[in-house]
C-alpha cells in the first residue's frame, strides 16, 4: 500500500481526521547564511503550553561537554548546543506501525538523543553514529525526527523503531514539519490526509519564504529566518503569497508555523571559531508577539533572573489572545529586535578579540553583561508593549419605533 493510499484509508477507517500541532524545523548551510554561520531554528506548537526553560549542563561522569539546553520547566529537553558547536533539535515523525522496544532506560526517547548528543559529540558526523548504533542495538523509542548541526555540517536523521535513515544536507536549507521524507520511513507511516495537508502547508510556508530571501539577496539573514516563523494563515491566504500559491494549485491555507497553538521558538547559530560565542536567540512565547533574545553560550553560566518568571510569557500570550488573524507583526517588535541584535553582534565581536587574545574570563564578562541587559532591556519594552486594540463592532442601528395602532372604533 502507498503512503497515499495509507492516509485515505486510515481517514476512512476512523472516520475523522484528527487535527495536528506540528512544529515546523529548518537548517541554513553557513554558505548560504547571512552571517556565514550554520543556523537552526524550530517554531514549537502545542495544545498544552508549558514553560519554556534554558539550563547550562555540565557533564556526568559519563558525559564529556558542557551544554545549553532548551526544555521545559518540568525537564523535558528537546533541542540545545554544545562547548564544541553541536547543536540538535528533536521533534516528532509521523505516527508510525512499529512497535516500540520494552521500557528501559538505555532506550533512546527524543530526549535522551537529544542529551546524549550534546553530552558526547564534538561534530555532526559523530552524533549521526551515534544513533545509528542506538538503533542497531533496537534501542529507538518512538518516531524522532532529530536535526544535527555543526559548525560547517547539518544532518536530518529520521528514526523509529524498526528504521533508521539519515541525510546531510548537501544543499541551501532544508525544512520539515513533522513529515517523514527519506526512503524506508514512509511505509509504516498511519498518518491522515488532514495531519499531513497541515504540516505540507507548514512546510511550503517557510519554504517559500526562504527561497524568495535567497532568490533576491544570495544569503538567508536572522531577519528571514525570524519573518518565516512569524508567518500565519492571513499572511499566507494574502495577496503576497496568492501567486505563488496557485501555480501549486493549492488551495487557501488552515494552519501556518504561527498559529493558535504557537508555544515559542528559537534559532541557534554555530559560531565558527568560539564555541563561546555561539548563541540561542529565543522567543519566548508565540514568536509573533514576543521578541527574539540573543543568549551566547559563553554567558549561560549567568542566565538572568527575567528569564524564569512568569511575565514574559504570559504578556506575548495576551498579545496573541487580543491581535486579529490579519493584524501585522507590530513593527515596534521589529524595530526593538534590530536595535537589539546590532548591541549583541558588537558585543560579540567584542568578545572575540578578547578569545583571540587568550582572555577568556574577560570574554565571558563582556557576554554576561550584554545578556544582563539586553535581557532586562527586553523585559520592559514588552511589558510597557500595550496588546494589539480590537476595532470596537459598530453600535447597532436602532430600529424606527412602530407606528401605534389605531385605537378601536377608530
Amino acid at each position: 500500500m502507498t503512503m497515499v493510499k495509507r492516509f485515505v484509508a486510515a481517514a476512512l477507517f476512523t472516520g475523522a481526521a484528527f487535527a495536528a500541532n506540528a512544529d515546523t524545523a529548518w537548517m541554513v548551510l553557513p554558505r548560504y547564511s547571512k552571517s556565514g554561520r550554520t543556523m537552526l531554528q524550530c517554531c514549537r506548537n502545542t495544545p498544552k503550553p508549558r514553560r519554556l526553560m534554558l539550563r547550562l549542563e555540565k557533564p556526568e561522569k559519563d558525559g564529556k561537554y558542557r551544554y545549553l539546553s532548551i526544555g521545559q520547566k518540568d525537564g523535558f529537553r528537546f533541542g540545545g548546543i554544545n562547548e564544541c558547536g553541536v547543536a540538535a533539535i528533536y521533534t516528532g515523525g509521523g505516527p508510525m506501525l512499529d512497535k516500540n522496544p520494552p521500557k528501559s532506560p538505555q532506550n533512546f526517547t527524543g530526549r535522551r538523543a537529544v542529551t546524549e548528543i550534546l553530552r558526547n559529540c564534538a561534530g555532526a558526523a559523530e552524533a549521526e553514529a551515534l544513533l545509528r548504533a542506538a538503533a542497531g542495538k533496537k534501542l529507538i523509542e518512538g518516531a524522532l525526527i532529530i536535526f544535527v548541526i555543526d559548525r560547517n555540517h547539518a544532518w536530518v536523521i529520521e528514526c523509529s523503531p524498526d528504521n533508521f535513515v539519515s541525510w546531510e544536507l548537501p544543499h541551501a536549507f532544508c525544512v520539515y514539519s513533522n513529515l517523514w521524507k527519506l526512503p524506508g520511513m514512509d511505509g509504516s507511516s498511519t498518518g491522515t490526509v488532514e495531519r499531513t495537508l497541515k504540516n505540507c502547508q507548514r512546510e511550503w510556508a517557510v519554504r517559500e519564504t526562504l527561497r524568495r530571501r535567497l532568490d533576491a539577496n544570495k544569503t538567508i539573514s536572522f531577519a528571514d529566518s525570524f519573518a518565516a516563523s512569524r508567518l500565519n494563515t492571513s499572511d499566507l491566504n494574502g495577496e503576497e503569497y496568492a501567486k505563488a500559491r496557485s501555480k501549486t494549485g493549492a488551495r487557501k491555507f488552515d494552519t501556518a508555523p504561527h498559529n493558535s497553538h504557537s508555544l515559542d521558538s528559537y534559532l541557534i547559530e554555530v559560531d565558527p571559531e568560539f564555541g563561546e560565542l555561539s548563541c540561542i536567540f529565543v522567543a519566548y512565547g508565540p514568536a509573533r508577539h514576543t521578541v527574539y533574545l540573543p543568549v551566547p553560550f559563553g554567558a549561560a553560566d549567568a542566565l538572568p533572573e527575567e528569564l524564569f518568571g512568569e511575565e514574559w510569557l504570559n504578556s506575548a500570550f495576551a498579545r496573541m489572545k487580543a491581535a486579529k488573524p490579519d493584524d501585522p507583526v507590530d513593527p515596534a517588535i521589529i524595530g526593538f529586535e534590530t536595535k537589539l541584535l546590532a548591541g549583541f553582534h558588537k558585543a560579540r565581536e567584542e568578545a572575540r578579540w578578547s578569545l583571540r587574545h587568550d582572555k577568556i574570563d574577560e570574554a565571558r564578562k563582556i557576554l554576561r553583561e550584554c545578556l544582563k541587559k539586553q535581557a532586562a532591556e527586553t523585559f520592559e519594552f514588552l511589558k510597557a508593549l500595550p496588546p494589539p486594540k480590537r476595532a470596537e463592532k459598530p453600535a447597532a442601528a436602532e430600529k424606527p419605533a412602530a407606528a401605534e395602532k389605531p385605537a378601536a372604533g377608530k
